[in-house]
């Protein structure tokens, strides 16, 4: 198998709320990487091309084979390709929990204190968890998606008129503005 970083393996939306970023961005990224390293070959049976390019970057060359020639014999077998990416499905679905837990901790003070002084969602998580709030709770998620909106356009502005000799780090992650990485949606949408 092929050498790794050491994944983090969360337990509750609660542990990385203080974590940079999105705190579902954050946990659905280790736990869909622990889902490509860990996977039997036995448990896959649909991979989008993204998760297949995944699945071949993580796994080691015998793994990642016995996987493709079983999708390739599902394939043959069943007919219906509506059938959506394994990985994908569990993602949603952890993504789901997740956004369910966070908006059923709300009320704890550690967490209400989190959401009014520190809180940094991507834009799709926030409008997601919004759903899921009363409308005291989604309003104030609104205000705070708003200024992170107004920032990161105000931030993109600037850059545009910057001359791009005096762009160090352009294309490079340590020279994009600080707004980018609050409203990054890093999580693929489905196969």
């Amino acid at each position: 198998m092929r050498t790794h970083r050491q994944l983090i393996f969360y337990q509750s939306i609660l542990q990385v709320l203080h974590e940079p970023g999105c705190p579902f961005c954050r946990f659905l990224k280790e736990f869909q990487s622990a889902r490509l390293q860990n996977r039997s070959d036995r448990e896959t049976h649909r991979l989008c091309s993204f998760h297949a390019w995944g699945l071949a970057a993580v796994q080691d060359a015998p793994a990642a084979a016995r996987a493709f020639i079983g999708i390739l014999n599902d394939l043959e077998s069943n007919t219906d390709e509506t059938q959506e990416c394994d990985v994908c499905k569990e993602v949603m679905a952890e993504e789901d929990l997740r956004i369910r837990e966070l908006a059923t901790c709300l009320h704890r003070p550690e967490v209400a204190d989190w959401l009014r002084t520190e809180a940094t969602l991507c834009i799709p998580h926030a409008a997601k968890l919004r759903h899921q709030l009363p409308p005291v709770l989604a309003s104030r998620l609104d205000a705070m998606v708003k200024n992170y909106r107004k920032q990161l356009k105000e931030e993109l502005d600037q850059l545009r008129k910057e001359p791009s000799q005096d762009r160090s780090g352009w294309g490079r992650w340590d020279g994009l503005p600080s707004s980018w990485f609050r409203n990054a949606d890093y999580e693929h949408n489905g196969g």
